[in-house]
């Protein structure tokens, strides 16, 4: 109704498209009758709409400040096959309860401290200009690597290997593979057992209940007490001097400039009073991951093909309620920026998703009570605070009285991936069950709080890297509105 049909092509802005079809018999009727010999069908066809096609990508939690960072949630991966990992862009980083992460743990320019249930089942790095010290105490237990420029174990394990270039401290430390310590010294406090091979540019020191399963190699040996080498294919190499107690055990072969005197070792003793050199390079350390810089995210349509656009400038639930109504079942964006306070419903109040939706806010977001978002089937979800000031190093600009808050007994369908974006503070309080990711300029995941790990992306971003990737879109086929036969 309404429509002027024009005959032709379709233009590019004809929202709809009318073919109609005549077909004749090929034995036309006897006699006198024609009905049968010619029958029509007409079809209308809705204009094709481009949809986004986003990269999903990023960690599971990106902070650039660790100011109010908390990690005492449990962060997991939602189907298994993603690492569910954390990356702190700037400042120290202390976590002392929960599990951190079933995936990586990265501090780009400060120290790291995991104590007593704070563990991680993948790596460890810590780095930055008099920064990257990792501190493990209290029986935490490190699943992978452990990778920094210095490090401490009062009580810890680890389940792969170390690599640091400052000094490094151990005692009570279980360590699966080897250590590496390209520029200072290792010292131990006992009780140590290293699975590999142990590796110093400076001293290395073996004490009592110490057990090195592989070779050791350093600028000189301090025995006092412990074990190296499990066999006499073992190599004990000082590049200096050997000193410490002759009763030390050394089951490999013991290469040094000079030894204690009554001194043995199962595998022989080759002293060379020149100095033996060097003994082997140092194990290179694996490559650290890239912690993406700050992504200034400004809402621009342009960003998002495919999706309808509903203003509001009220707020409340039955606003959005309605405002997701006139997406009719398509992807929709509510530009929430003209909203005067953030974005909140409660008292058992679900928002209903039919599908992606993009909820834009200036003010922020603070949801508790018992509310939640619902979804029959699986959709994506964007709460997004936009930051608009540029600036270079892009660094979080948050807008006055602004934050996300999700607490309470608010609630997450499983059908739901969202990301949270804010140059603003994250809070997902104890007992939430959250579905996504999450990109901040500070987080907190408090308590017993999960996070389900998937990719979401935002558009025209790779989170993996923070830098700028096109916003890439695919036209649909017309779609089919009504086919009918006709006459005349």
């Amino acid at each position: 109704p309404g429509l002027t049909w024009v005959a032709g092509c379709p233009t590019t802005a004809a929202p709809f498209m009318k073919i109609t079809s005549t077909g004749t018999a090929s034995s036309p009727a006897v006699g006198t009758t024609t009905f049968g010999n010619t029958e029509a069908v007409e079809a209308i066809y809705a204009r094709p709409v481009a949809t986004a096609t986003l990269l999903a990508s990023g960690p599971a939690v990106y902070a650039y400040s660790s100011e109010e960072f908390g990690g005492s949630g449990t962060l997991v991966s939602l189907d298994g096959t993603n690492n569910a990992d954390v990356m702190v862009k700037t400042g120290d980083v202390v976590c002392s309860g929960g599990a951190a992460a079933k995936g990586d743990f990265v501090v780009n320019e400060g120290n790291l401290t995991l104590s007593g249930s704070c563990g991680v089942t993948g790596n460890v790095w810590a780095s930055g200009s008099g920064k990257g010290v990792i501190n493990l105490s209290g029986g935490v237990v490190v699943g992978g690597n452990v990778v920094g420029n210095g490090l401490t174990i009062n009580s810890g394990s680890v389940g792969g290997s170390v690599w640091t270039s400052g000094e490094t401290n151990i005692s009570s430390a279980t360590i699966g593979g080897g250590v590496t310590v390209t520029a200072n010294n290792f010292v131990t406090g006992g009780s140590n057992k290293i699975g590999g091979n142990l590796w110093a540019s400076g001293n290395a020191e073996v004490t009592n209940g110490d057990d090195v399963k592989g070779n050791a190699t350093a600028q000189t040996l301090k025995l006092s007490g412990g074990n190296i080498g499990s066999s006499g294919s073992n190599e004990a190499w000082s590049r200096g001097d050997v000193t410490g107690v002759t009763w030390f055990t050394i089951k490999s072969h013991l290469t040094a400039k000079s030894v204690p005197s009554g001194m043995t070792a199962g595998g022989g003793i080759t002293v060379v009073p020149a100095g033996p050199g060097a003994g082997g390079a140092a194990p290179a350390a694996p490559t650290s991951p890239i912690v993406p810089n700050w992504i200034n995210f400004a809402y621009n349509t342009a960003d998002w093909p495919g999706y309808t656009v509903a203003t509001i400038s009220t707020c409340t639930y039955a606003t959005m309620s309605a405002a997701i109504a006139t997406f009719s079942g398509g992807k929709g964006i509510i530009d929430a920026r003209g909203c005067a306070v953030p974005i909140n419903f409660s008292s058992y109040q679900k928002l209903a998703l039919s599908n992606d939706t993009a909820i834009i806010s200036t003010k922020g977001f603070n949801f508790d009570g018992s509310a939640g978002f619902s979804a029959s089937t699986p959709v994506d979800l964007f709460l997004i605070t936009p930051d608009t000031t540029v600036e270079s190093p892009a660094k979080p600009s948050c807008p006055s009285g602004s934050q996300v808050d999700v607490g309470g007994g608010f609630t997450f369908d499983s059908t739901i991936s969202t990301i949270i974006y804010t140059p603003c503070h994250i809070g997902i309080g104890s007992g939430i069950k959250f579905y996504g990711q999450i990109f901040g300029g500070e987080t907190e995941i408090s308590g017993a709080a999960k996070l389900f790990y998937t990719t979401v992306g935002l558009p025209g971003w790779d989170l993996d890297t923070g830098t700028a990737s096109s916003v890439t879109s695919s036209p649909n086929a017309w779609s089919n509105v009504s086919t009918r036969n006709v006459t005349g």
